[in-house]
């Protein structure tokens, strides 16, 4: 069999993830999230596309963040679109993610998302988490128009892997929440059973956000990122040198979850992977803690930016490659983020391949023989960190 696990150069920015394989005698695919924008969806729809994928038998929405979601929310609706319009279309069999709202503080509006979701514009914390549920909600109602089986997968109710061929095993989140408490912590609310007040109009909103809710917006998005459906993924056949073969998915997995996973013994031991797709796109703030790295210990870490955030860090960076991993990246970031340069700004052109060569990373293995192919070739961090 082949497996073959693509980490797209998303156009813009944010993560996607396609595997194909067989299954059962059927070619197979699933699909990791989908990055932030129409561009991002146009290259999951081009690479889907490449590979002849007609129906995706697994798609995994890891967190409601924008930047993993919404090009997803994009790409289904107009996939949906096709099939209102007898169009050929891809359908979707399974979906996993995190729980959309059920209406609670859905009356309720942030100041302004005229700009939310534009490529530059400068929106608040706040407005992030509430445009990164309602386009979760979005998402999630596409998807079910589409006609899929819908679960919202956590260590607490791990759902029946759909798979004979490959193995997926959950690490996290130990449990899922509600968008709506995210997005009440946003709004600086909470449900009248937790006996907090409310905010009834726009202008009690925008007193409360001037009063220091925009802190509590941060602390809800941290919430969502640490929601983060992580799974590592390998061959079910094959023989052992196949098998070695992991890959670990993270979505946006922040300092919390990387503890939480770590003190559990058995969650511990199965996050040692070959391949890492690298959390929250290489931050030092947020991301993969040195724990985790010397848990994890990949011969691969994949991370994914683009022109955004000042990303990655030069601390992720040196943390990764300290554990013996190569590093590639889907692009050089030479963004400048709140006069902020990133790690990889300066970096000769002769140490970064992603340079001028943005381009999908993929891993094509062969169970039977257990001999795996990177794609580009030579596209590993020459940099001395």
């Amino acid at each position: 069999m082949e497996l073959k696990v693509a980490f797209l150069n998303c156009r813009s920015h944010g993560d996607c993830a396609v595997i194909t394989f067989e299954d059962k005698g059927e070619p197979a695919c699933i699909v990791v999230d989908g990055g932030e924008d129409k561009n991002s969806a146009q290259a999951l729809s081009d690479y889907l596309k490449s590979q002849n994928v007609t129906m995706i038998d697994l798609m995994v929405g890891t967190h409601i963040d924008s930047d993993h979601i919404n090009g997803l929310k994009t790409f289904v609706q107009s996939q949906l679109k096709n099939k209102k319009a007898n169009k050929p279309f891809v359908g979707i069999k399974e979906f996993w993610g995190p729980m959309p709202s059920e209406g609670f503080v859905s009356d309720l509006k942030p100041t302004s998302t005229a700009n939310a979701g534009v490529s530059g514009a400068a929106i608040s914390w706040q407005e992030f988490v509430i445009q990164s549920v309602e386009q979760n909600d979005d998402l999630f109602s596409a998807v079910q128009a589409l006609g899929a089986k819908i679960l919202h997968p956590a260590v607490d109710n791990k759902p029946t892997v759909p798979f004979t061929s490959i193995k997926i095993e959950l690490l996290g989140p130990d449990t899922q929440i509600s968008a709506d408490h995210i997005k009440a912590k946003a709004l600086g609310v909470l449900p009248s059973s937790e006996g907090a007040g409310s905010i009834a109009t726009l202008e009690d909103l925008q007193n409360a956000v001037t009063a220091g809710f925009e802190k509590l917006a941060i602390e809800a998005n941290r919430d969502a990122n640490n929601q983060s459906i992580v799974f590592r993924l390998s061959p079910a056949i094959g023989g052992t040198k196949a098998k070695e073969w992991t890959f670990l998915f993270t979505g946006d997995a922040e300092e919390e979850a990387w503890e939480e996973m770590c003190s559990n013994n058995k969650i511990a031991s199965s996050l040692k992977a070959r391949v890492l797709k690298v959390p929250h796109h290489g931050s030092a703030l947020n991301g993969i803690t040195d724990d985790g790295a010397e848990k994890v210990k990949p011969k691969y870490s994949i991370i994914s930016v683009g022109q955004k955030h000042g990303l990655p860090d030069k601390e992720t960076l040196t943390r990764i490659i300290g554990t013996g991993s190569k590093t590639l990246c889907t692009q050089r970031n030479q963004a400048i983020y709140k006069n902020k340069k990133s790690a990889c700004y300066s970096v000769k052109a002769a140490d970064c391949p992603a340079k001028d060569n943005p381009d999908d990373i993929i891993f094509t293995l062969d169970t039977d023989t257990g001999n795996c192919t990177m794609s580009p070739k030579s596209r590993a961090c020459k940099h001395s960190w």
